[in-house]
């Protein structure tokens, strides 16, 4: 998750250019762009705002405290999502721990779009991709959250639409009803 790719993509979301995106010798994700070096996932997006006009950007910093609660949940997207998301029983407890989180909101942080938002999105599509339809329709909140975000262009870029609709179910099941 906390790749060359996601930056790029998370850049392009941004109206950015990424700059030249590598991993440095310690296997760290390193941005350069005008001869100036970002080390470090977290750090990089956080320029990248910074640097952006886009609405997503301005959404981020808002004011100080969107801009700490961001930056948290860019270092949790780091942390524990991504390294998480691998593991069974984590995951599980991750997509309920998001599904309850999103019951009473539409975003991670405040009422409008953030980098936060891009990262936890780019961190579990995987996780998301592998859930059954009726997986999904466990995680109603997230699954809403994940399927609201992935219609955006932007945000999707070169990744394949998942499937939310529950008309889906219907060819899913394998036993009939009488």
């Amino acid at each position: 998750m906390c790749d060359i790719e996601t930056v790029c993509k998370i850049a392009n979301c941004l109206e950015m250019a990424p700059g030249e995106v590598k991993l440095n010798d310690e296997q760290i994700v390193t941005r350069t762009f005008k001869n100036k070096v970002v080390t470090g996932f977290a750090n990089i997006l956080n320029k990248l705002a910074k640097e952006s006009n886009s609405e997503i950007a301005k959404n981020s910093y808002h004011n100080r405290e969107v801009e700490a609660q961001v930056y948290q949940w860019v270092e949790f997207a780091v942390l524990y999502v991504s390294p998480g998301s691998k593991d069974k029983h984590i995951a599980q407890q991750l997509l309920r721990d998001f599904n309850k989180l999103l019951l009473s909101k539409s975003y991670l942080v405040g009422h409008f779009l953030t980098i936060a938002d891009l990262a936890i999105f780019y961190a579990i599509y995987d996780l998301m991709k592998s859930l059954s339809p009726i997986d999904k329709e466990n995680y109603l909140n997230l699954s809403r959250w994940f399927d609201h975000l992935q219609q955006r262009p932007e945000i999707r870029q070169d990744k394949e639409i998942l499937n939310f609709t529950t008309i889906y179910l219907h060819g899913w099941a394998t036993g009939t009803h009488m």
